[in-house]
């Protein structure tokens, strides 16, 4: 019968190795966090969500036509709660934006201000 190969067990060669110049010099840190994700509008928010073992779908029925069978999905609470005068957008051009361009500002912005820097 033939030997099977476990390549994790392999000895590493000079070739193999990957080049110290590519490893970090220090480790990676998440500094500043910020999330928006159904029922939690942070991230202690989501933690918690967590921890209680909270099922955050609800029933998508109110929202629009759904196909049988998919009656739950998840939904971001106060989307249109956008504040376009703290970001220095006319409320025309707030209204003409995507909804996605308006979270991702409102996300920048409070992990800026979570991990202390000034945004």
């Amino acid at each position: 019968m033939g030997q099977i190969s476990d390549q994790r067990n392999a000895p590493v060669t000079g070739a193999s190795r990957p080049a110290e110049s590519n490893r970090p010099a220090e480790p990676i840190a998440l500094v500043g966090l910020s999330c928006r994700l159904p029922q939690a509008a942070d991230p202690s928010a989501f933690w918690q969500l967590l921890h209680d073992g909270v099922d955050a779908l609800t029933d998508a029925a109110d929202r629009w036509a759904i196909p049988a069978g998919e009656r739950r999905a998840g939904f971001l609470a106060d989307v249109a709660g956008f504040d376009a005068g703290f970001f220095g957008i006319s409320p025309h051009e707030a209204a003409a934006m995507d909804p996605q361009q308006r979270l991702v500002l409102e996300l920048a912005w409070e992990a800026l201000e979570h991990a202390g820097i000034a945004p």
